[in-house]
């Protein structure tokens, strides 16, 4: 039993410190990404990256 309780701590513990990594904010793009102005839900204008035009495989089966 002690074994298990050991195993279980160290993979809480893990869980724990591994969810704690990242960066708060906004993405970083790479450089070189074009953007595009669009209005937000507030009426406001924001910039944002452009979305790839690549055709999915099964758009001729879904329009």
């Amino acid at each position: 039993m002690p074994s298990r309780t050991i195993a279980v701590a160290a993979a809480l513990a893990a869980a724990l410190a591994l969810s704690a990594c990242g960066k708060k904010g906004d993405p970083e793009f790479p450089p070189g990404t074009q953007f595009e102005t669009v209005p937000n839900a507030q009426g406001k204008l924001e910039k944002r990256p452009k979305k790839p035009q690549r055709p999915f495989a099964l758009d001729g089966l879904l329009n």
